[in-house]
Order: C-alpha cells, then sequence, then structure tokens
C-alpha cells in the first residue's frame, strides 16, 4: 500500500509518500517546504494572507505530487500554527474544498508521541530498552520533550517556545545584541523547568528541522544529504561554537553558511539555543539527530503500526 502523511508546521510543510511493506514504512518522497505559515502568528493571533497563499500552494503541490505517484490514502495534521490561530478554520475549509484534504489538528501531547513513536521504532531495539530515551522536537512555535523507554511514552510536554515563536518575540536587532539574547535564554531556561527527566544516564534523540540543520552544518554539506545527517551525533560543543558563528554574523551573513539553509538563517539561533540549553539542563554532552519525526510517526499511528517486529 502507498500512503502520505503531511506535517504542517509554523515553519515548514513536510512531506512523507511511502510504501507500507510487511510492517514497515519504506520512504519514497520526502520533502520539505519552509512556508511560515506560522509567521506573525503569535503577534496577530492570525494567520496572514501571505502564509496562507504560501501554505495552500505547497499543500497544492503535494497533492499533486501523491496523485501523480497513486498515492491510496493522505493523513495531514497540523500544529502549534493551526492550533492558535484564530482563523485556522477558513484555511482548513479552502484546503478541504479545493484539494479534498482533511487536516487533523493534533494537540502538543499527540505531536509528542508521533515525534517519539518515529524514533522508537528507529532506535535499535537493545539500547532503545536498556535506557530511557529523551525526544526533542524543536519546532516554529512549540518545542516537544518526550521521555520513555522501548515504544513506552513515561513522560511529555509541548512548550510554547520555538525557533520562529522566539526570534519574533525576542530576536529583532541584525545581529543579535547580547540583551536580546539574555532575555531569550532567561525564557527559555524557565520553561525547561518542565521537562520529564529520570536520575539515571539517558539518550537524547532531536527531530525536527532545527536539529537536522544543525547537522548539516556542522558537517559543511552542500546539499542535504539524509543518509549523513540521520543518526548523526552532535556534540554539545559542537552546537554552542555553532552559536556563537551565528550570533556574530547577520542574518544575510548566516546565508553563506555551508550547510544551512537561506530560509532558516534567520531563525537558526532561537532554535539551536533552545536544543543547547535542554542538552545543558539535562547534562547530556551529546545527542543523536533523526531526519524522522512527526510524519514518520502519524503513519505507524494511523496504520496500527505502533510495535515493533
Amino acid at each position: 500500500m502507498r500512503v502520505a502523511s503531511i506535517d504542517i508546521g509554523t515553519n515548514t510543510l513536510l512531506l512523507l509518500i511511502a510504501e507500507v511493506d510487511r510492517g514497515n514504512v519504506v520512504p519514497l518522497v520526502d520533502v520539505e517546504t519552509i512556508a511560515r505559515l506560522g509567521e506573525g502568528v503569535q503577534k496577530s493571533g492570525s494567520l496572514s494572507p501571505e502564509a496562507v497563499n504560501r501554505g495552500f500552494q505547497t499543500l497544492s503541490q503535494y497533492m499533486e505530487r501523491c496523485r501523480s505517484m497513486d498515492v491510496e490514502k493522505v493523513f495531514a495534521v497540523g500544529t502549534s500554527a493551526l492550533r492558535e490561530a484564530g482563523n485556522a478554520s477558513g484555511f482548513l475549509s479552502t484546503v478541504k474544498d479545493r484539494l479534498g484534504l482533511s487536516i487533523d489538528i493534533i494537540s502538543g501531547e499527540e505531536e509528542a508521541l508521533f515525534s517519539f513513536l518515529s524514533v522508537a521504532r528507529d532506535l535499535d531495539r537493545g539500547e532503545s530498552e536498556k535506557r530511557p530515551t529523551l525526544v526533542v522536537d524543536v519546532g516554529g512555535g512549540s518545542t516537544e520533550f518526550i521521555l520513555g523507554k522501548g515504544n513506552h511514552v513515561h513522560g511529555s510536554v509541548s512548550l510554547p517556545m520555538g525557533a520562529v515563536r522566539f526570534t519574533e518575540q525576542f530576536l529583532r536587532s541584525d545581529p543579535v545584541r547580547d540583551e536580546e539574547w539574555q532575555k531569550m535564554e532567561k525564557a527559555i531556561r524557565e520553561r525547561l523547568s518542565d521537562i520529564p527527566r529520570v536520575e539515571e544516564p539517558l539518550n537524547m534523540v532531536a527531530v525536527g528541522g532545527t536539529a537536522t540543520t544543525l547537522a548539516s552544518v556542522e558537517q559543511g554539506l552542500r546539499t542535504f544529504v539524509a543518509e549523513k545527517i540521520h543518526h548523526f551525533c552532535l556534540t554539545e560543543e559542537a552546537l554552542r561554537n555553532q552559536i556563537l558563528l551565528y550570533r556574530s554574523k547577520t542574518v544575510e551573513e548566516r546565508k553563506n553558511i555551508p550547510g544551512l539553509a537561506p530560509a532558516r538563517a534567520d531563525v537558526i539561533p532561537a532554535g539551536a539555543a533552545i536544543l543547547a540549553l535542554a542538552m545543558e539542563e539535562l547534562q547530556c554532552p551529546s545527542l543523536l539527530v533523526s531526519c524522522h519525526g512527526v510524519r514518520y510517526g502519524v503513519l505507524y499511528k494511523r496504520l496500527g503500526m505502533t510495535g515493533r517486529e
């Protein structure tokens, strides 16, 4: 069976087209478009006409791709921006009427579960059952922390901090001023007190565009190579050095950094700070980067594939 999942986030829209074969999801197409659907939502409480147009055009292209590849089922979920925007229902209706696509607005808790499932099925079974795993999903509008072991979630939280949200709220100068950065760090630290935690050592795995971008920059990749990014080990020291690099440059200068997509140049400092401070808080000197995420978890859950063979 050929299926697809679409993750409609604050910053990015992601499409996964896959074959389901013997209980496994085999990716055929896995693409990301930075559409900034949630741009300005925190300030205005609404999706802007420009953002709506970008989001609709992206979804239109995704649905055409699904039709051309004979996809039988498409599962679409909306996260932080669509949860918060007062005019989200209009966008949902337009997409349903014109594209025939129903979007399921998921809660932060559901988003966390999908992220964890995407990692749990991917990790080595012995390793994942030996030590607890903390999955961190830094998004545009929110960040999810999910603690579990094996296939079981022990605790999770979705916090209202993300790369786009905190860039718009705190980092308004170019380059970023020290006082702005300090205010943002203070806000991040205050929210991190709610992270689920354990006393024993844990595996920390980061999913989402912030994490994969940081792995790409660390390797100086001129083009996105999933095979080099998936399961890449990112150290806290390397991440701190990247942050210093971003803070020393303007947005335009950051666009020339190898491995950094120009469309992420403005929001990567905030995303990197959230991840770095989480590592510091949990005393994790390194983490594993995963190219999987909500879109994979959606398929596992919707298709009843939450266990492993």
